[in-house]
């Protein structure tokens, strides 16, 4: 979350300190001859550290590469990704856009699935889906970029408090890695979802929508706010940072002119409180 270079300047110096030896060593006599021979030595050590400083500057503008975990790798997770529409369209291979009685979002991670014939598991918010509980028929999970994946769906659990539930569908779903470490303030952050334009008739639904922010307080490592806005629909998808790892799950959102402007993600260790067996 270094390059090794090889160093031959000491190298270099012994070749130099050998060389002015063996011109002193004739005498005085060959004197004039030692001066075009330092200028060669000079130039060429000009050149090795000339060469040397380009190619450690080419090193450090490289783009982002993919690594084992298959996360996208950033210089600093302060910072905006280095190459921002790789990092979207391999969050965007991880959502699903959810109906039911409204519509919501979520996100496949790597977890175990515990219902029969499923593949994947689905991280979305409790009220997401808190109507269908009772009405899994109604219950819909869209999956790929263009939401044409009706996949069977089956809600495996879920947890009232922390606004939290899973599903489990019989589709394959790449999942999302999860941060290794809590959020901190300043880091760059990225929400995705399918928030809702009620302005049209009937209402659009913006699949996949981003929007980009940094976090800007975290409490009690638990509720992660940033200022990457979070609408109507976005609840139960992912917040990530710069390398693509889930931070937490999309949840609250507020705006209004006495209470300010709120949006908050539950960060993804909740889900070991009630949902899943942690270590």
């Amino acid at each position: 979350m270094s390059d090794i270079w090889n160093d031959e300047k000491q190298t270099n110096n012994n070749e130099s300190s050998s060389s002015k030896a063996s011109v002193s060593s004739v005498g005085s006599s060959k004197s004039v001859s030692f001066f075009p021979i330092l200028a060669l030595i000079v130039s060429g050590a000009a050149l090795f550290l000339s060469l040397s400083s380009i190619t450690s500057q080419n090193s450090n503008s490289e783009s982002p590469s993919d690594d084992k975990s298959g996360t996208l790798i950033s210089n600093d997770l302060f910072s905006v990704p280095n190459d921002l529409p790789k990092l979207i369209s391999k969050v965007e291979k991880s959502m699903v856009a959810i109906e039911c009685n409204g519509y919501g979002s979520g996100f496949a991670m790597d977890l175990e699935t515990v219902i029969d014939g499923m593949t994947t598991v689905i991280v979305t918010n409790y009220h997401v889906i808190e109507d269908c509980i009772n009405a899994e028929n109604e219950l819909i999970v869209l999956t790929g970029n263009d939401q044409t994946g009706k996949p069977r769906v089956e809600i495996s659990d879920w947890d009232e408090y922390w606004d939290l539930a899973l599903l489990e569908i019989d589709e394959y779903v790449p999942p999302l890695p999860e941060a290794e470490e809590f959020a901190e303030r300043g880091w760059w952050t990225m929400a995705m979802g399918s928030p809702v334009d009620v302005d049209f008739e009937p209402v659009e639904v913006l699949y996949n929508s981003t929007t980009f922010g940094y976090i800007s307080y975290v409490l009690n490592d638990t509720y992660n706010y940033t200022s990457a806005t979070i609408n109507g629909g976005n609840s139960g998808g992912p917040l990530v940072n710069s390398r693509g790892q889930v931070i937490g799950i999309n949840t609250f959102a507020e705006a209004s002119t006495e209470r300010g402007v709120w949006n908050i993600a539950v960060d993804s260790d909740i889900l070991c409180e009630n949902l899943l067996q942690c270590d």
